[in-house]
């Protein structure tokens, strides 16, 4: 949604589509190539060089692998099973579409109410308020559809008010129990409400709920598939990743007092920060509910720095509202910002570094400690894990010699990943644990701080950094389970100046788990959670770490604010179906099976689980 000069923007120029037509047949190669070039100078225009690099290798892949296209809508048939079932729901609230209009083109505005019109669950009614459109088609066809349907509610502006004036309107129209937002330009699939109401006979404490949705071209064809994950506050602070379908609890939109007209270009987004800070009853349904449509001038990248500002100033006013110390930052990436948290006090963090020999890797690690780190309040426990070189020997007694908070640990068993750091975490003065490998090294100053002003949240468990390869590709930016089969990091060997999808590169967000290559925790949750389980030698000792502590009601979470190479092989190979550590893996796939089965909450099950790359399907 937009006020009245984006509005104005989104007036498709007809005449110029009206010619293309003549000219270039649609669905013909040569309308196919015209669509393409504009399409590629558009997001050049937009995002510049590297991302349509990025995405057309995204497009190429997916033109020769197009078994990975978005599921298909409903058939005729699984519709008509849609309505008896409908009927027969227990529960059957009325939903409010709420619909604001304003110069809409006859034929979007005609496909958005007839969207409406199909929907298999029937007990809905659609609220339009015109905003003081100029257009007599506006008029004449929302008075036609008013008469063909008693649950089409009309109301017409005198003047336009602007699109948060005109939804509070349409607000105001509503009778239904919960409210869904549909925009004048885009539709729902018949399916959508089905799917809404299906979910409150099985959750009717749902308040807030939100689906996958797809983007469309200006002829209705898909584009770009936006599959979101279950709840992530966390990632929506950074990022509104909620846009369509949203539902929301009447009784909540009117407590909260609806739109606020002062936030006219992220009117949505401060609309569900203030919803969210009336509810966690938050459901996600991972199906495509919302076609999303695309044309020249739609969306805000026409007004970037008033879109980038107001958000900012929502995200802001959450904060404050829900007593979070920190400041809210807008990052050079578009609707991507950073809640900088305040660090409460200056607790000490302890950095455990297990190592045998390789003092090439642990004398770049700790330099790099010491000459980048910006926070001063650590120690540095090395475990010494049979080391065998003279110079290894030599090297740990120059660092006790030299740094009164540096202590060497000898451990002489069998390695044993978990267990040497349950022995090391008993020495440990801090309040927070950093478990950290050898083979990194720290590239941003304020890396401790990143991770800390996480840490110490109530609320969160294990805290993740960003870890490259040294060519700068991905290695680390979070942990899926279920990936492979058992748990896999997400977008290895991704271009790292690449956001990712969705924005993950660059957005703080919860998962599941978190590689312990860079893993901060407090004290008192690894006491709680009784430590690593030792019973895994080498590999999926951290996940565990991270399911458990999330079992005791733990968040964990990845910070791109905490940057850091790591020296990991990258010379294995690219395939997910390598296993460098069978027994552990057998273990965990026993323990956390449900997990497994039930699949990852912070990954949409329709994004692969086989590969590390997230291909959405793309058709410029």
């Amino acid at each position: 949604m937009a006020e009245k000069d984006s509005r104005a923007c989104k007036r498709v120029p007809r005449c110029h589509n009206d010619l293309i037509d003549l000219l270039l047949t649609s669905g013909t190669d040569r309308r196919g190539a015209y669509e393409l070039v504009v399409r590629g100078g558009q997001i050049i225009a937009q995002d510049g060089l590297r991302s349509f690099a990025e995405r057309s290798q995204r497009y190429l892949r997916r033109k020769l692998f197009p078994s990975t296209n978005p599921p298909a809508p409903p058939s005729q048939r699984e519709l008509e099973d849609m309505r008896l079932q409908s009927a027969g729901f227990e529960y059957r609230p009325k939903i409010s579409i709420i619909t604001p209009v304003y110069n809409t083109p006859e034929d979007w505005l005609r496909g958005a109410i007839d969207s409406v019109l199909q929907q298999a669950y029937d007990n809905w009614e659609l609220c339009i308020v015109d905003d003081g459109s100029g257009q007599p088609h506006i008029r004449e066809i929302l008075d036609h559809y008013q008469r063909e349907d008693g649950r089409i509610k009309v109301k017409y502006l005198n003047e336009n008010k602007g699109i948060s004036n005109a939804s509070n309107e349409a607000l105001a129209l509503a009778s239904g129990e919960f409210v869904g937002f549909l925009d004048h330009d885009d539709q729902l699939p018949a399916h959508a409400l089905y799917e809404v109401v299906r979910l409150l006979n099985w959750n009717a404490n749902a308040d807030f709920i939100y689906s996958d949705e797809i983007m469309i071209s200006e002829r209705e064809k898909p584009i770009y598939a936006l599959f979101r994950p279950d709840f992530s506050l966390d990632y929506l602070l950074s990022h509104c990743y909620i846009i369509h379908f949203a539902v929301i609890r009447k009784s909540i939109l009117k407590e909260i007092g609806g739109f606020r007209t002062d936030f006219a270009v992220s009117q949505d987004y401060d609309l569900f920060l203030r919803v969210v800070s009336q509810t966690r009853n938050i459901s996600h349904i991972p199906k495509i509910l919302y076609k999303w449509r695309q044309h020249q001038a739609s969306g805000g990248h026409q007004l970037k720095e008033r879109v980038m500002e107001s958000s900012r100033r929502a995200l802001q006013d959450f904060a404050d509202r829900e007593g979070i110390g920190g400041e809210v930052y807008c990052t050079k990436h578009f609707n991507f910002f950073r809640l900088k948290r305040d660090i409460l006090d200056q607790p000490k963090i302890s950095i455990i570094i297990p190592t045998r020999d390789r003092i090439d890797l642990l004398s770049r690690c700790i330099e790099s400690i010491q000459a980048k780190s910006s926070y001063g309040n650590y120690e540095v426990i090395v475990v010494d894990n049979l080391s065998q070189e003279e110079e290894s020997a030599a090297y740990f007694d120059s660092l006790q010699r030299s740094h009164n908070d540096y202590k060497i640990l000898k451990f002489n068993e069998t390695f044993n990943y978990s267990r040497l750091n349950n022995y090391a975490a008993k020495f440990a003065l801090g309040d927070h644990l950093l478990f950290l490998n050898n083979d990194v090294e720290v590239l941003n100053p304020d890396w401790l701080e990143a991770m800390l002003e996480q840490s110490q949240r109530d609320e969160i468990g294990c805290v993740g950094a960003k870890l490259l390869y040294p060519d700068k590709k991905i290695q680390h930016v979070g942990v899926i389970v279920g990936g492979g089969g058992r748990a896999e990091h997400i977008y290895k060997w991704s271009d790292s100046n690449y956001i990712g999808y969705m924005g993950h590169f660059v957005s703080i967000r919860n998962y599941s788990a978190v590689t312990a290559a860079c893993l901060m925790i407090r004290r008192s949750i690894f006491d709680e959670v009784g430590g690593f389980d030792e019973g895994y030698e080498v590999g999926f000792g951290d996940v565990d770490l991270c399911l458990r502590v999330r079992e005791l009601g733990y968040e964990n979470l990845f910070t791109p604010y905490a940057e850091l190479i790591h020296h990991e092989s990258a010379t294995r190979g690219k395939s997910i179906s390598i296993d460098p550590h069978p027994s552990d893996t057998k273990r965990f796939m026993e323990k956390w099976k449900k997990y497994i089965d039930e699949g990852d909450p912070y990954y949409n099950p329709n994004l692969p689980l086989d590969c590390f790359d997230i291909l959405p399907y793309v058709s410029w």
